[in-house]
């Protein structure tokens, strides 16, 4: 199972929801707010009882991870079910530190929340490092991006792929077991 099953029973330990822009003066953009309002609805639907927001700095403070933060404290989830992940400025090194993250709390499997074209990529990153991952797309980006650019998103993921396949290698190389 590489996605999550909408009407799948299974329980994962925690849902990590991959950055995306945050917009001048601290605003979310449309893509950031819909990755978070999906994993919220995932933890309504009781498919985890954590979230790690992840993402750093960007082009306009503050971080990916705390806009996200507060986005789902603002839909009512428990700040103590949430821990965000404010280092990453990319989905590898954002993934390298939620695998860091769930590796300190025990937790073994985790929802990975991103568009769908991102979480091909953003899946294999965390089974590469031994987490039991499943995708889950947030929807409605299509609808809402010009289509030139959605194909411009699909074609950078073709791209990113084997690069990511050698930065996999390489990190496991290095540094062995994170």
């Amino acid at each position: 199972m590489f996605f999550l099953k909408e009407n799948s029973q299974i329980c994962f330990d925690v849902i990590v929801v991959l950055g995306a822009a945050v917009w001048k003066g601290g605003r979310p953009s449309p893509t950031l707010r819909r990755r978070v309002l999906h994993a919220v609805a995932l933890m309504r639907q009781d498919k985890a009882d954590c979230l790690i927001v992840t993402g750093g700095l960007g082009k306009y403070p503050p971080t990916e991870g705390k806009v996200m933060k507060n986005l789902a404290i603002n839909e009512g989830i428990p700040q103590n079910k949430i821990v965000a992940e404010e280092k990453g400025t990319s989905t590898f090194k954002s993934a390298i530190e939620c695998i860091k993250i769930m590796r300190k709390h025990n937790w073994l499997n985790a929802i990975i929340v991103s568009d769908p074209y991102h979480l091909f990529r953003s899946v294999f990153v965390f089974r590469c490092f031994g987490i039991n991952a499943v995708g889950s797309g947030a929807q409605g980006g299509r609808e809402t991006t010009p289509l030139w650019k959605w194909w411009y998103y699909h074609l950078r993921e073709f791209i990113a792929f084997p690069w990511y396949t050698v930065l996999v290698l390489t990190t496991k190389l290095l540094r062995g077991r994170l």
